[in-house]
């Protein structure tokens, strides 16, 4: 069911049954105040409605032609000041552009050539191990200028601290 406000806003609008309407009407506590509120209630919704109305205006068409023709023509003075395009990229920047990514490919070539060539053909080099145990398999690898060593053990079981291998 409704609350009182929103079934007196429905009676003010005239959306209320036969039924209904009578049966609110007689709930009105004062019933000659609330025909006085519908009254001015239809009163201002019609002047709502009359200002809100479009307003006719005298030779529309011609109006309308005369606006139309004259952002035509401000559209082509705008066109007419701008300098023309000649596609994505001009002849110009493309020539910027291949002489920018020479420069660039030419600095990384002499910035990682240093580091390509320090280390030579050979990447380790395998190092003659012996093991006073013959069940031992061991390796040794040295990186050419002696930057690193690595010795590699397999199987190795048990290993005491003071034994030497």
């Amino acid at each position: 069911m409704k609350n009182f406000e929103e079934r007196y806003t429905a009676w003010l609008d005239g959306e209320l049954s036969g039924e209904e309407r009578v049966a609110f009407e007689r709930e009105l506590p004062d019933r000659d105040a609330a025909e006085k509120d519908r009254a001015e209630w239809a009163k201002l919704r019609g002047m709502m409605r009359e200002s809100l109305a479009p307003a006719r205006m005298p030779h529309a068409d011609f109006v309308n032609s005369q606006v139309l023709a004259e952002i035509e023509r401000e559209s082509r003075a705008a066109e007419a000041r701008q300098p023309a395009r000649r596609g994505f990229l001009p002849i110009g920047r493309l020539a910027f552009l291949g002489a920018f990514l020479i420069v660039l490919a030419t600095g990384l070539s002499v910035l990682v050539k240093p580091w390509a060539g320090a280390s030579g053909p050979l990447v380790s080099e395998i190092v003659e191990t012996h093991v006073a145990n013959p069940t031992l398999h061991t390796y040794a690898f040295q990186a050419p200028g002696g930057r690193g060593a690595v010795l590699w053990i397999e199987e190795p079981g048990y290993i005491p601290a003071n034994e030497k291998l």
